[in-house]
């Protein structure tokens, strides 16, 4: 979907994975209306454009303006909004989908920022959160030191573990794990720019399955939920 250093691009198997689950669970029908928390460089809709035929009304929250402006040449309508003010510029039920990628541990207000996610996202919307992770005690550590940091905007603010992060979610949407229709990894480590380990596909079935079985071991999740 896109040109990159190997062939097995482990970087992007967190949009990869998404589109690819959301097909197998037939949760993709019609016209489907996007939000894209944090939209970057607009990887989740090279994806969702290469592996569907879906009619997909494309918006995205991005600060960065040559980000912003990068996705509105492919096609997003960008809203700039602050984030930290922990609000969404969006009516009730607005949405099918909501993303936010790597968004939320740069947030003073994470919680708040879920709930809005689930305010705008329409009944059994989908709802995708990823952010890094670490082992419980390093999250502890980690989280402390940004508390007693000097911040400036957009710095990383919260450390979650794999556990952590899913709790904060369904704490925040008030919804229990039967709500969870996937939850991965995936990957121990990267080789993309510097080792051809990612050309090897018995290398990236091996980091699939551990970001599946091992989610202590891995950096990122991505946790998909079904409101």
């Amino acid at each position: 979907m896109i040109p990159g250093y190997r062939k097995y691009e482990l970087f992007f198997e967190r949009y990869r994975s998404l589109v690819e689950i959301l097909v197998e669970k037939e949760k993709l029908k019609g016209k489907v209306k996007i939000l894209d928390i944090g939209s970057g460089e607009g990887f989740f809709k090279f994806f969702f454009d290469g592996m569907t035929n879906l009619d997909i009304d494309w918006h995205g929250i991005e600060v960065w303006k040559e980000r912003a402006e990068f996705c509105k040449h492919i096609g997003y309508q960008i809203d700039d909004t602050n984030l930290e003010e922990g609000s969404l510029p969006y009516p009730d039920h607005s949405f099918d989908i909501v993303l936010a990628s790597h968004v939320i541990e740069h947030l003073p207000n994470p919680k708040k920022v879920i709930r809005e996610m689930g305010r705008i996202s329409k009944k059994n919307g989908i709802l995708m959160i990823a952010t890094p992770t670490k082992p419980p005690i390093i999250a502890n550590l980690d989280s402390w030191y940004h508390r007693i940091s000097k911040r400036n905007i957009g710095d990383t603010q919260q450390a979650f573990t794999h556990n952590s992060i899913q709790n904060l979610i369904l704490e925040s949407l008030e919804l229990d794990e039967s709500h969870i229709l996937d939850k991965r990894g995936f990957r121990i480590f990267s080789s993309r720019k510097k080792l051809p380990l990612e050309n090897w596909k018995w290398f990236y079935d091996l980091s699939v399955w551990l970001g599946k079985h091992a989610l202590i071991l891995v950096p990122e999740v991505n946790i998909i939920i079904e409101k």
